[in-house]
């Protein structure tokens, strides 16, 4: 037998791998050919190209028919395995059972989607499929989509500085549309009173970001008023801000379910925005490599029941 590295893999179609193992069945050409819909010199020249390829006659003929060498008797479970996977991946994925399925899934969100969708999501899985594990990693943004195309997460949730997307790569699926609110200590001045635009304006604020003071969508709805914030502090995450909010004069302005969620673990109130321009959408966004896995589309649609909680 030749070496495997000199194998011209070129040469080796599922066509002569089928009329091999007619060939072991059947030990008959005209078989074969009837079996497989094929005229019986197509037959004779596939067991041919397969005699070239190992340097080997493979079947001899006999009076009672095809007689297979030791080499054939050989390759035929290598072969009808190779067959056997080749029909399995055209059978596309088994049906999802999430019931019984055991996997682990790796979300990337940040804060306000760990905080608002993730207790939601992990409650509803914990019922319907507790062989679920989720593992859900603090990513931000472009942080995320990143990791979804390196495979590093199995999804994305949050809000994502594209057009839904613009990025071929994703598939994106809203899942709703969140909204700003001014949030503060219960009897904060400001939020016990008439809110204005001008008045927001003179408030000293709390921002929550990862990555040092940056504009966000209020910011945007102020500046084309003609105002602009006073950032006084800075924090990474979302639990540590409402603890100094609780008890500071800062304001911050948070997504309304998570100002709702967390009024009353840290005694802060909130106060729709004065104007227009706080609305941001909430995106599920996962690779189109994925686009015909059963599991993601599960997922999803396990995102669109709890999220529908929220509204």
């Amino acid at each position: 037998m030749s070496d495997i590295n000199q194998i011209d893999l070129r040469l080796v179609d599922t066509t002569i791998l089928l009329v091999f193992l007619g060939a072991m069945r059947h030990r008959k050409a005209t078989l074969v050919a009837q079996e497989m819909g094929l005229t019986q010199p197509a037959v004779s020249h596939a067991l041919k190209r397969l005699r070239n390829l190992y340097s080997d006659p493979l079947f001899l003929r006999r009076a009672h028919g095809l007689e297979p060498t030791a080499l054939a008797l050989e390759l035929e479970p290598k072969i009808r395995e190779i067959v056997w996977k080749i029909s399995e991946t055209l059978a596309g994925p088994d049906a999802f059972d999430p019931l019984s399925t055991s996997i682990d899934l790796r979300l990337g969100a940040f804060d306000y989607e760990l905080t608002s969708i993730l207790p939601l999501l992990v409650a509803r899985l914990h019922r319907i499929s507790p062989g679920v594990r989720i593992h859900a990693f603090p990513l931000h943004n472009q942080e995320a989509l990143e990791a979804v195309k390196a495979s590093q997460v199995d999804l994305a949730i949050g809000y994502f500085d594209f057009p839904a997307t613009a990025d071929r790569s994703f598939l994106s699926e809203k899942l709703y549309t969140e909204n700003y609110v001014l949030a503060g200590r219960r009897e904060h001045p400001l939020l016990t009173e008439d809110l204005t635009t001008e008045r927001m304006s003179r408030a000293r604020y709390l921002q929550i970001s990862p990555f040092g003071p940056i504009q966000n969508l209020v910011d945007h709805a102020l500046q084309l008023k003609g105002y602009s914030r006073s950032v006084q502090t800075v924090v990474p995450s979302l639990f540590s801000a409402l603890s100094i909010v609780e008890s500071s004069d800062l304001l911050v302005t948070l997504p309304r379910r998570v100002a709702d969620l967390n009024a009353h673990k840290f005694g802060i109130t909130y106060r729709p925005l004065p104007m227009s321009g706080g609305e941001f959408p909430i995106h599920a966004v996962r690779h189109t490599r994925d686009a015909s896995n059963p599991l993601h589309f599960w997922l999803v649609e396990q995102l669109h029941e709890v999220t529908a909680q929220l509204a």
